[in-house]
């Protein structure tokens, strides 16, 4: 009869057998890896959520330096315009007269575009209204003004001048219609 076994034995004979990669550990990773790559897919639509409020972000800084850059273009053109220019006076021998060029409205004031938006065919908010779109940096001559409602204040203008081209429905210089007071800078005389 063999001797029996002493229990150090059976720890010694059972230690080789916990080392070795078993199917339940494979099981385990399989299912670790699984679960982190669901959580990694998961996680996509936040990145990407936070990559888009990024873009909007910089959009609205880029909109808010064109502005600085409006008013600041606004108050030298207004600093340059100030400067009395000496005149020369016409001698009493000129006789000729200039033709006056006709205007299909009179001018109440000119001013600049500080915000871009819709220049629109009636004074009002409407999707049916809109003719275009006017930028930061356009010069108009202002030829009507209207109060409608709790103050919110239009202007019926004609471009006169167009800035770089921000988007592909801006006007053209001639073009006219209505815009809101908030679009434009403070009008000039």
């Amino acid at each position: 009869m063999p001797p029996k076994t002493d229990p150090r034995d059976w720890e010694r004979l059972f230690e080789g057998r916990r080392r070795q990669r078993g199917p339940l550990r494979i099981v385990m990773i399989a299912l670790l890896t699984g679960i982190l790559l669901l959580g990694l897919i998961g996680a996509a639509p936040f990145v990407f959520e936070q990559i888009e409020a990024s873009r909007v972000v910089a959009r609205q800084t880029q909109i808010v330096q064109q502005t600085r850059e409006a008013r600041a273009a606004t108050q030298q053109a207004a600093t340059q315009s100030a400067i009395a220019i000496p005149t020369q006076t016409p001698s009493p021998l000129s006789t000729a007269t200039l033709p006056s060029a006709p205007t299909s409205a009179p001018i109440i004031g000119r001013a600049q575009v500080i915000n871009g938006g819709n220049i629109r065919s009636a004074p009002r908010v409407s999707a049916d209204t809109v003719i275009g779109q006017v930028c930061v940096g356009d010069r108009v001559e202002l030829l009507e003004e209207q109060i409608i409602g709790d103050n919110n204040r239009w202007y019926r203008l004609r471009v006169v001048a167009t800035a770089d081209n921000c988007v592909p429905q801006r006007v053209s210089a001639g073009t006219e219609g209505w815009v809101s007071a908030t679009l434009l800078s403070q009008p000039e005389p």
